[in-house]
């Protein structure tokens, strides 16, 4: 499904030069949950924005489904392409548009190419709203829903195009425990009800429990690999 192979990645600090991921390797199975942990600053959000093609590494290889993405023509055009079709996100600040209903953010990854969207993806924003129990707000603002809520919408929307990778930063990180345990549920009944491939950072041991395999990124590195 997913394939990194000697992923280096430097960042200009001042007059030095910061390696933060330092021939890192990874290779994930289909419908694989993984969670990969460690302390701020190693490096979580940096390794998720190159499996989201937000980011090119230095050197190394990243395929997804046999594709290898920075490889031959990498353009702006392919790398958007594959991202909208291939890929959702779900991040800790959720990045939905607060003047908009729930329904309007779920579908806007729908309109990257038209200016409406489908029966099919309607209704499938429909059974996703179901899924995240949700099912009542679809006219809701939301800017007036709480964080639990806008957590499910911002799930609702990563999963609308039907990705096979889903990317989490720290989805439960603004979350109390009693909604940080629903949000765990839901990645858990996507992972196994859809067969969608999840990759998630996050700090919390409680959170990263509900994945298959959990790894820590140390030094560039993703070591301590834990079979559930």
């Amino acid at each position: 499904m997913l394939q990194l192979e000697n992923i280096t990645k430097r960042f200009a600090d001042g007059q030095r030069t910061l390696t933060v991921l330092n021939g890192l390797s990874l290779h994930v199975g289909k419908a694989e949950f993984i969670a990969i942990t460690g302390e701020s600053g190693v490096g979580k959000t940096t390794l998720l924005n190159i499996l989201g093609t937000m980011l090119q590494p230095d050197e190394g290889i990243y395929r997804l489904g046999g594709v290898d993405v920075y490889g031959g023509e990498c353009t702006v055009e392919k790398l958007c392409q594959l991202r909208n079709s291939e890929i959702g996100f779900v991040y800790q600040d959720h990045r939905l548009l607060p003047q908009f209903t729930v329904w309007q953010n779920i579908l806007l990854p729908t309109l990257a190419t038209k200016v409406a969207a489908s029966d099919e993806e309607q209704e499938r924003a429909k059974e996703l709203m179901g899924m995240m129990g949700i099912g009542d707000m679809k006219d809701r603002e939301v800017g007036s829903l709480s964080g639990g809520e806008q957590t499910r919408v911002a799930i609702a929307r990563a999963l609308i195009n039907k990705p096979r990778l889903l990317l989490a930063d720290e989805p439960t990180g603004q979350l109390d425990a009693t909604n940080a345990q629903a949000i765990a549920d839901l990645f858990r009944k996507v992972n196994t009800e859809l067969h969608t491939t999840i990759i998630m950072a996050t700090h919390s041991a409680d959170m990263a429990k509900v994945a298959q395999r959990r790894l820590r990124l140390v030094d560039g590195q993703l070591l301590n690999i834990i079979f559930c």
